[in-house]
C-alpha cells in the first residue's frame, strides 16, 4: 500500500490529539483514502523534556532542517501556535514543495496572505480547517458546500472561553471573575486570558471567515471588537427579564455599502438558536440567498475536536497527492479576495440596552429621557430599581428602538457628564435580526 509521510510540528493538546487520532484511527484512514498515513517526525521545542508514551522517542526531533532533508515527507503540519517560528517553519516548508496543514488562526489573521501566495506561486495547498471552531467544518462549508451559494451573513460564537464564562454568570449568578478562575481550573481559559475575553481572538476567527464567505480582505484591527470584561450578572438578569440572552457575537454582513464586521457582546433573543449554545460550545449561523439560514455547532476547542479537523486536513491534502493534482481549493489570496469598504460600526443601526448609574433624586429620569430625545434616541421600554440599602445609587435600565449607534453613542457620552450620573453607562447592542433566527423567524 502507498504510504504518504507527514511531519508534525508540535506536540502540545492539538499536537498529540492530532497524533492520536492518526494512530488510533489507521486503519479507518488508510481505508477511506486508499493509503497509508505515516508520521514520520514530531518536532518539538525541547526535545528533553518528558513526553507522552503514545509519541515513539525516535520520531521527536527540534531540527527542522532534518525534516526537510527527509524525501519521504510530502506533508507539514503545524500545530505549534503562536507567529515565530511558525511562520519561518511554514515558509520553508512551502518552498521546498511541502504540502501545508495549519491550526494557527493568529498566524493566519497577521500573515496569511503572505504564506498563500506563496503556497499559489508554489503549487502546494494549505489547510487550516483546525483554525476556527474547532471540528465544526466550518471553514470545509463555505470553501465547498456552499461554493455555489452566496452568503449574507454570518454570525458566530467561536470563542469557547468568553461563552462558558458568559454561561456561568447565567446560569449561576458568578460574577465575571468567580467565572474566568473557574474556566482556568478547568482548562478552558489560559493563565492569561486576554486574548480571549478581549474580544480579539474572536475577530482573528471572524477575519478567516470573512474572507472565505465574502472573498474580502478583513484585519482584526481594521473591525470594532470588544470584550466581556465589563460586563455583570446584573445586565445578564436585566436582559433575562426582557427575554434576551447575552453572548459575545462575532458577526460579518454584506450590505449595498459595503461589509459590516465586528465583534462584541450582545443580546439576542431567547428564542434564537445561537441562545443555547452554552459552556464551551462554538456554533456559526449562516444566512445565503439560495440556502436560507444554516446552523453549524459543536466543540469548538480541545485536543480531540481541533485535532478532529486537523485530521480531515490531512486526509484531503494527502486525497490530492494521490490524484496528482494542487489547488483544488482556491486560497483566500488576490484575486480570490479583494479590498471592500468596511463599514463605520457608528453607522449601525439596532436597539441597544442602556444601564444608567444614578443618584436617586427626583428628575433623573426625565433629564435621561429628555438627553436620548434630543440625540433621536427614540425610547422601547424602561426598568428603573430603587437602591438596596447596600446601593450608593439607583439603577435605571432603558431598551431603545432602532437607533444609529453613533446617536446612543453622543447621547451616553452626554449623560456620563451630568453630576447625577454615578459610573460610566453600560451599553450592550442588541441583535433581533435574521442573522440570529433561524429562518428570519
Amino acid at each position: 500500500m502507498k504510504e504518504i509521510g507527514i511531519a508534525l510540528l508540535g506536540l502540545g493538546n492539538v499536537g498529540l490529539g492530532t497524533y492520536r487520532i492518526l494512530a488510533n484511527h489507521a486503519k479507518d484512514i488508510e481505508r477511506r483514502l486508499g493509503a497509508r498515513v505515516r508520521v514520520r517526525h514530531v518536532l518539538v521545542r525541547n526535545a528533553g523534556k518528558a513526553r507522552s508514551e503514545d509519541v515513539p522517542s525516535s520520531l521527536i526531533t527540534h531540527d527542522m532542517k532534518a525534516i526537510l532533508a527527509d524525501p519521504d515527507v510530502s506533508v507539514v503540519v503545524e500545530l505549534m501556535g503562536g507567529l515565530s517560528p511558525s511562520r519561518e517553519y511554514l515558509e520553508q516548508a512551502i518552498a521546498s514543495g511541502r504540502h501545508v496543514v495549519t491550526a494557527n488562526k493568529a498566524l493566519l489573521s497577521a500573515h496569511g496572505e503572505s504564506l498563500f501566495s506563496q503556497a499559489l506561486a508554489r503549487g502546494v495547498d494549505v489547510h487550516f480547517e483546525g483554525a476556527v471552531c474547532g471540528g465544526i467544518p466550518i471553514i470545509r462549508t463555505l470553501r465547498e458546500a456552499l461554493a455555489s451559494d452566496r452568503v449574507e451573513s454570518l454570525t458566530g460564537i467561536v470563542n469557547g472561553t468568553t461563552n462558558f464564562i458568559l454561561s456561568a454568570m447565567a446560569d449561576e449568578g458568578a460574577t465575571y471573575a468567580d467565572a474566568l478562575r473557574r474556566a482556568q481550573e478547568l482548562g478552558y481559559a489560559e493563565a492569561d486570558p486576554t486574548l480571549d475575553v478581549s474580544g480579539m481572538d474572536a475577530a482573528q476567527k471572524l477575519c478567516l471567515l470573512a474572507s472565505l464567505a465574502f472573498s474580502a480582505r478583513v484585519a482584526p484591527e481594521s473591525i470594532l471588537v470588544e470584550g466581556i470584561t465589563s460586563l455583570t450578572p446584573t445586565d445578564i438578569s436585566y436582559g433575562r427579564e426582557a427575554g434576551y440572552v447575552l453572548k459575545l457575537l462575532a458577526q460579518a454582513r454584506r450590505s449595498s455599502e459595503g461589509l459590516d464586521v465586528r465583534v462584541h457582546p450582545a443580546f439576542i433573543p431567547a428564542a434564537s438558536p445561537l441562545a443555547d449554545v452554552r459552556s464551551a460550545f462554538n456554533a456559526v449561523l449562516l444566512q445565503s440567498a439560495a440556502l436560507g439560514a444554516s446552523l453549524y455547532s459543536g466543540r469548538g476547542a480541545g485536543d480531540m475536536p481541533t485535532g478532529s479537523a486537523v485530521v480531515s486536513d490531512i486526509i484531503d491534502t494527502c486525497r490530492n497527492l494521490l490524484a496528482g493534482v494542487s489547488g483544488r481549493l482556491p486560497l483566500p489570496v488576490a484575486p480570490n479576495v479583494q479590498d471592500v469598504p468596511l463599514l463605520s460600526s457608528g453607522e449601525r443601526r439596532g436597539p441597544t440596552y442602556l444601564r444608567f448609574s444614578v443618584s436617586d433624586e427626583p428628575g433623573v429620569l426625565g433629564r435621561i429621557a429628555s438627553v436620548l430625545g434630543e440625540k433621536g434616541v427614540s425610547i422601547n421600554s424602561v426598568l428603573q430599581r430603587p437602591p438596596r440599602p447596600q446601593d450608593t445609587h439607583a439603577t435605571i435600565v432603558v431598551f431603545t428602538h432602532d437607533t444609529r449607534e453613533a446617536d446612543v453613542l453622543a447621547a451616553v457620552t452626554w449623560i456620563d457628564s451630568l453630576r447625577s450620573t454615578r459610573a460610566p453607562t453600560q451599553l450592550i447592542r442588541i441583535e433581533e435580526g435574521p442573522g440570529v433566527l433561524l429562518g428570519g423567524r
